[in-house]
């Protein structure tokens, strides 16, 4: 079973739209499931013990007459699978979530998702957030696509066959197609990718890294567009940061990618590279910093003097760790947010050079199905 975690929304850019959530382009607003009905559990103490609750999104009783400002701090104070529940109670706490989605979700840290590997069966997915809450789901006609990735909330799926593209968000089903990419001639394990809002053109951008090309596809207009690039390095990863796509290269050469009026990556000098010997890097943004890891090393980009330097706490940034998982899908969050529910993380304290919270992939699929029974 395959452990990563998924990120919530950065109320700047549209990068993560959240676990919990997905865009209607059409309104500017997440739609949070009113259309289902969920089973959720609740561990308590960490032992066996559990409760379950059948959530119905057409209940309508007397608590609809809350004041909005009640309603609101109540909201606040939830888990995300609680703020789930909340948002399909009755319109009135539906449209409370709505207005402050973007405040809830940016104050979340991101919640560990289980998935099994590619089978001939529907693809079973499990959600925690950081109160121990579980969400439990199967994507329906998921069989025969493979799991390749985490983008905004959605989970990237790549048919074998064709290589097309399906990124479907596990709670909410809210689906995004993509036809086949040029670069991906074979079944890939690992595609590094971003889900992207133009606002410039209003839509969804899907970019993707694979085979060192760059390539990028704009919802439902089934094509694919090339990023030209003269650069002879091998790239690594994208992020999305500050309303801003950018990629890192083994050396660490920092590129940004525009998309208007053409596509193109233009290198951002540093006065440093990084060492040779580090085979990957991923970019992780904190607040008003960017940073390359590489396994247990970080480096952060001072962007006053336009260098990567090796990590270390400083007063403003003591407060959060990096979560790594499997697809190298990793965030930066605040540990304490998780309270004592980490028994799925291996934790490294790396002393002042960062701390890591490590997802602890299951043993069996034997686990998987126990869960989801």
């Amino acid at each position: 079973m395959f452990p990563f975690v998924t990120h919530l929304t950065n109320p700047r850019s549209f990068d993560y739209l959240g676990s919990g959530s997905s865009f209607d382009q059409s309104s500017g607003n997440p739609r949070l499931g009113m259309d289902m009905t969920r089973r959720v559990t609740s561990n308590q103490n960490h032992n066996d013990a559990s409760s379950s609750m059948t959530i119905k999104t057409d209940d309508v009783g007397p608590w609809s007459y809350l004041n909005h400002d009640v309603l609101l701090l109540v909201m606040m104070q939830l888990g995300v699978i609680d703020f789930l529940a909340f948002s399909g109670a009755c319109k009135s706490w539906r449209s409370v979530a709505l207005s402050n989605w973007k405040t809830f979700m940016a104050s979340k840290p991101p919640m560990l998702m289980l998935i099994p590997p590619i089978g001939n069966n529907d693809r079973q997915c499990w959600l925690v957030d950081s109160e121990g809450k579980e969400f439990r789901t199967i994507i329906p006609h998921s069989a025969g696509w493979g799991c390749v990735g985490l983008t905004s909330g959605y989970l990237i799926l790549l048919r074998r066959i064709t290589y097309d593209f399906w990124l479907v968000n596990p709670i909410t089903r809210h689906e995004l197609h993509f036809p086949p990419a040029p670069c991906v001639s074979d079944y890939v394990s690992k595609i590094t990718s971003v889900l992207f809002f133009s606002p410039s053109i209003s839509k969804l951008v899907f970019v993707i890294l694979a085979g060192n090309q760059i390539w990028f596809s704009i919802e439902n207009e089934g094509a694919w567009n090339f990023v030209s690039s003269t650069f002879d390095f091998t790239f690594k990863d994208l992020h999305v940061f500050n309303e801003r796509i950018y990629s890192v290269s083994n050396r660490g050469h920092f590129c940004e990618l525009t998309l208007e009026p053409e596509p193109k990556l233009t290198l951002l000098e540093t006065k440093n590279l990084l060492d040779k010997d580090l085979s990957f890097h991923e970019l992780v943004s904190w607040g008003e910093n960017i940073y390359v890891r590489e396994n247990l090393k970080v480096y952060k980009l001072d962007f006053g003097e336009v260098e990567w330097v090796p990590f270390q706490y400083t007063e403003d940034e003591h407060d959060f760790a990096f979560f790594i998982s499997h697809l190298s899908h990793g965030a930066a969050a605040t540990p304490d947010s998780w309270g004592s529910h980490t028994e799925r993380y291996a934790v490294y304290e790396g002393g002042g050079n960062g701390r890591f919270l490590i997802a602890v992939q299951c043993g069996t699929r034997k686990e998987l199905n126990g869960k989801m029974k």
